[in-house]
């Protein structure tokens, strides 16, 4: 390797630039997720990415498939099969974070791999492990030490064990040989640089570099690499173990240039060739120089078969993201490769959710075009993107794909190709051509993230349509789990679930679940005889189907049925409610008695009933089932205003006011009341019902 590039690179380097940080590279975040049917527009998502290349993705998802069409990532969409009760996640949408976590290298590197499978959160503790095991190979060989001097050796690298405390130095001894000598103070230097006393270590190791033995003295000019390295970041570490780019000791971090050019001069064939200008990516990143490590990233995704290729897959996006798209020195205007750019274009068309956001332009985009000659289609395919999020130009869009699919997909930009067409498609309004359109490309589909993002963009058709046969049986059109799922709890009517539950095609968990959420939205929609229907379809043991507090899981992994295995409660000698079946046959007949929607509102207050207070909110928002919703604050108003009961008006006055215990807000699903009515429900049951147990332990409103 010329040694001119590491030096212009010192130089270079030692001079970060301070641009603008755009919110647009907001990705890679930590954060809980739960999947969405919601097809993706331009606004960010780190929970809903798709196995194409589209602005709301997460820049890392981007980056994977397109070095997946690079041939350098291995991608794996696979989910684990859980009970459908359990299932969040399948296939497509997918949470950013476990694409990346599963993604392993298509082209292998250059690189000595290191043994231990997962890497330490700090960087010099890396090669614990494998350099124990290239130490003792090494001792083991080499003829010139006694087998005394040989055991002695291994058993202190050995004791080499741990990066979280401190180690002694070797004791050497002038009778060992000059040999077991020089083995013995790369050791010390090695316990040095694990105690992450980087100076000592780099002392040692540029002693070592002068020896004669081939392995120390090679070995021992790499680790002076990753020594000063290591002191270069140890230097900019702040109080709270915060990098800080501009604390960073630009001496210390000169040196490690020097040791790299150095490394090349003097073993420009060497065996630690790849991960030596591996490290050097990491030089550029402290020196806060963005457009140098762009370039060697670059050059790295278009030289897989060279000897310096050093990439990892499992931390490349991850490094990529953080070091080029989000530091401050990112400036998108200096890209010149492709890859970089197709990232940089996606992440730009985002919708904008700040001041500081900048959407690409038009112009902007067209101006690359020489900068893609090499990929003209993955240009055309960006373009498309800007018609079609950022200019809402659907018909323009569609000129700049492909005009016809092949049969075969064999690529991500191709597949990306095919779903924007069909998002144009939904987009133009022609629902039924879109429609015909997914069905053929699901039927081509021979990958299962092929698969699932042509059943993710037929949902809403088939959720629309209440086709629950598309959902059910072990030939089910759409196979996914979680839209099983998200179609049974969300989108299916009265009529769907019922065909569900008694389908011979239905599994068992599907039944299930079909007839939880029956029971559960027939209560709230106060349709009696569909629940009274239904809840004879209950296993015969469904008061085991309970949380299990001690293992937390279900029995069974299936719904907790004993919520309706409720068995009643009295509220005085004279107001007592029968059990939730008995209740609700009752209710089927008499809907509007006020003591048994009391008595239900018994049940939503209870423990088995807590469920139904999570369903009423989620119904009030979006509804397939028809009724009007029960809440049972109503009925305490309803009692309050037309009851001349004392014992029934002095409870639903107690009741109305517990509503709004203790936070102030509306726990009771009804419309809320102002303050002063809620004080006027006080001042009542204080003075027309002082003997009441309720009147008296009420000592606030709320």
């Amino acid at each position: 390797m010329p040694s001119q590039f590491f030096k212009k690179s010192i130089f270079i380097s030692l001079f970060p630039i301070t641009l603008a940080y755009s919110t647009h590279s907001f990705s890679g975040f930590d954060v809980s997720c739960y999947p969405s049917t919601n097809i993706q527009t331009n606004v960010y998502t780190a929970c809903d990415n798709l196995p194409a290349l589209t602005p709301a993705n997460d820049n890392q998802t981007n980056m994977l498939l397109l070095l997946s069409d690079m041939g350098l990532a291995k991608l794996n969409f696979n989910q684990p099969n859980n009970p459908l009760w359990e299932t969040e996640y399948s296939n497509v949408p997918f949470a950013a974070k476990t694409l990346f976590e599963s993604v392993t290298n298509k082209q292998p590197n250059a690189r000595l791999k290191p043994s231990n499978v997962k890497t330490p959160y700090q960087e010099h503790c890396s090669s614990l492990d494998n350099g124990a095991d290239q130490f003792t190979q090494q001792v083991k060989a080499d003829k010139n030490l006694s087998k005394a001097e040989k055991d002695l050796l291994i058993q202190e690298r050995q004791n080499i064990s741990a990066c979280d405390r401190d180690l002694a130095l070797i004791q050497v001894n002038p009778n060992w040989s000059i040999q077991a000598r020089q083995y013995a103070s790369y050791l010390n230097a090695t316990i040095a640089f694990y105690n992450s006393n980087f100076y000592i270590a780099t002392k040692i190791y540029s002693v070592l570099t002068t020896v004669d033995q081939p392995w120390i003295k090679e070995t021992s000019q790499y680790m002076l690499i990753r020594s000063s390295l290591n002191g270069s970041y140890q230097s900019g570490v702040g109080k709270y173990g915060d990098l800080k780019i501009d604390k960073v000791d630009q001496t210390l971090l000169k040196n490690t240039y020097e040791h790299i050019t150095t490394y090349f001069k003097r073993f420009p064939e060497g065996k630690y060739a790849a991960s030596a200008r591996g490290l050097l990516r990491r030089c550029y990143w402290l020196s806060g120089n963005t457009e140098l490590l762009t370039n060697e990233l670059a050059w790295q995704i278009n030289h897989p078969d060279s000897k310096y290729y050093n990439l990892e897959l499992d931390n490349l996006v991850f490094e990529m993201d953080r070091h080029v798209f989000q530091s401050r020195s990112f400036n998108a205007k200096n890209l010149k490769d492709p890859f970089f750019l197709a990232i940089s274009d996606l992440m730009q068309m985002r919708q904008a959710t700040s001041a500081e956001d900048k959407v690409l332009s038009w112009s902007e985009l067209n101006n690359q075009k020489t900068l893609f000659k090499s990929q003209p289609e993955l240009f055309q395919y960006l373009q498309a993107n800007h018609l079609f999020f950022v200019q809402n130009k659907q018909a323009e869009a569609l000129k700049y794909l492909p005009e016809h699919s092949s049969n075969s997909i064999n690529s991500y930009l191709q597949l990306s190709q095919i779903l924007l067409k069909g998002r144009i498609l939904e987009k133009l309004g022609q629902t039924q051509n879109a429609q015909q359109y997914w069905e053929g490309q699901l039927s081509q589909s021979k990958s299962i993230e092929q698969r699932g993002l042509f059943e993710l963009m037929l949902y809403p058709h088939y959720a629309q349509q209440q086709s629950a046969n598309v959902f059910i049986g072990s030939d089910a059109k759409i196979k996914q789990a979680s839209l099983q799922k998200s179609f049974i709890e969300n989108e299916a009517n009265e009529k769907s679930l019922m065909q569900i539950v008694q389908s011979k095609a239905s599994s068992t968990d599907q039944k299930n679940l079909a007839l939880y959420k029956t029971l559960q939205k027939s209560l709230v929609h106060q349709n009696f005889k569909l629940f009274n229907q239904a809840f004879v379809l209950l296993p015969q043991d469904a008061a085991k189907y309970k949380y299990d507090s001690e293992t937390y899981k279900n029995y069974k992994n299936q719904p907790p049925f004993s919520d309706f295995i409720w068995v009643g409660t009295k509220i005085t000698p004279q107001m007592q409610c029968p059990d939730l079946f008995s209740l609700t046959q009752k209710l089927e007949n008499s809907p509007q008695d006020l003591k048994l929607r009391l008595c239900l509102g018994e049940y939503a207050r209870s423990t088995q009933g807590y469920n139904i207070s999570y369903v009423t909110a989620l119904e009030k928002e979006t509804s397939s089932f028809q009724g009007a919703i029960f809440a049972r604050g109503q009925v305490y108003k309803d009692i309050i205003k037309s009851s001349s009961v004392p014992d029934l008006k002095a409870y639903a006055l107690y009741r109305s006011i517990m509503c709004y215990s203790p936070s102030g807000m509306n726990d009771c699903q009804d419309a809320e009341v102002e303050k002063s009515t809620r004080k006027q429900w006080f001042d009542h049951i204080k003075r027309d019902y002082p003997s009441t147990s309720w009147a008296q332990s009420l000592k606030y409103y709320w």
